[in-house]
């Protein structure tokens, strides 16, 4: 195993550099983890500001309005996708709701009547589809000959009614923890590939010296045994990287971790790891210039956090942007994490994906491997 202690040798070289990177990505998350919030034990509504589409113009969408007006502050919104995202995304509103023309026969036939977009950064959108859902469904109920009595309804809408949550042990659910264990997660996607791409670039870098290769090449040990042997210290080291962490986030939050999900954001992390550590191989076997495998490691990271959902949620991408991101395992690393109920069938799509692009990676890597040896 000489080939495998020299790779750990040349990796206590760039400790520095792995642990600046912790130091600063601790640091935010000690931050994040002030600021959220804790959770609430009783039901709350907030005054939201809330963007109106009204393509109806009718009674129906008229009372619906005055409704969500009452607690709640009206904002007149253009009908266009990305100016509407974009407000959501800056903050000027937290909810959008389109009423299309034929909102009235859409609610007499008890279909989906009106299109919903919310900021998902704020746990107190939820109440906007609750809002909606509550008019509508009196609406209904007061419906006679095809005609809404609104007054009726208006009169139903006033009463109050006091809700408590009840703890119900252990094994509940915050939404608000797990909220966090999601965006945490998400960023060591972003950190995995930064790490992953420029140190063991760098440590790559150094075994494709020429006077390295050269005694690599008179040596006794055969050079499948050698590569072998660098690739156990690439696994070992990218394994040692993603755990460190891992605990780190468990570390943050050991005392709600039983409120989430863990399993899956482990599975989630490590098949990712396993992908972008096949990408790390490929790109190590397109060039060997330092220069080259630090950009690479920062346009890499930057630009599939961006597109995937890491920095900006997916929900707020539009889709030549996400459809850029399936491109890339990162997008169905993110979507893994931010799964709000998941089962094993839920997961195994993204996880397939994410390995069969670690298996491309891989091969296309040992093409340009065997490629190199013949030159």
């Amino acid at each position: 195993m000489t080939v495998y202690r020299y790779f750990i040798k040349i990796t206590t070289r760039y400790k520095w550099i792995i642990l600046g990177y912790a130091a600063i990505f601790f640091l935010l998350s000690v931050i994040s983890s002030i600021n959220t919030k804790t959770k609430e034990t009783a039901f709350m509504e907030e005054s939201l500001n809330i963007g109106i589409v009204d393509d109806s113009k009718g009674s129906l969408s008229d009372g619906l309005i005055d409704y969500l007006g009452k607690n709640n502050t009206i904002v007149e919104m253009e009908n266009d996708i990305d100016y509407i995202k974009d407000q959501i995304f800056l903050e000027v509103v937290d909810a959008v709701i389109i009423i299309p023309q034929d909102f009235q026969s859409r609610v007499e036939n008890k279909e989906e009547s009106v299109e919903i977009f919310r900021d998902d950064r704020k746990m107190e959108s939820l109440q906007i589809e609750n809002q909606v859902n509550k008019f509508l469904v009196f609406s209904n109920a007061t419906r006679r000959d095809g005609k809404f009595d609104l007054a009726r309804v208006k009169d139903v809408l006033k009463e109050k009614v006091n809700v408590d949550v009840l703890k119900t042990g252990p094994t509940s659910k915050n939404s608000g923890t797990d909220a966090w264990f999601g965006i945490y997660f998400n960023f060591i996607g972003y950190i995995v590939i930064t790490i992953y791409i420029l140190v063991i670039g760098l440590i790559m870098a150094e075994f494709n010296d020429k006077n390295i290769r050269d005694r690599m090449r008179i040596s006794s040990k055969k050079f499948l045994k050698s590569n072998a042997e660098i690739y156990l210290g690439q696994i070992t080291l990218g394994m040692l990287i993603t755990t460190i962490f891992i605990l780190g986030g468990i570390i943050l939050k050991g005392k709600h971790i039983g409120e989430v999900d863990l399993s899956r954001y482990l599975i989630n992390a490590y098949v990712f790891s396993f992908a972008i550590l096949c990408f790390t191989f490929l790109i190590n076997n397109l060039t060997t210039s330092r220069f080259a495998i630090s950009g690479v490691s920062t346009v890499v990271s930057l630009g599939t956090a961006f597109v995937s959902g890491v920095f900006v949620p997916q929900e707020l991408l539009g889709e030549k942007v996400l459809a850029m991101a399936k491109f890339f395992p990162m997008y169905y690393y993110v979507r893994i994490n931010n799964m709000k109920a998941v089962s094993a069938m839920d997961m195994s799509y993204g996880l397939r994906m994410q390995l069969l692009f670690g298996a491309i990676f891989l091969l296309t890597g040992l093409g340009f491997s065997r490629a190199k040896q013949k030159i």
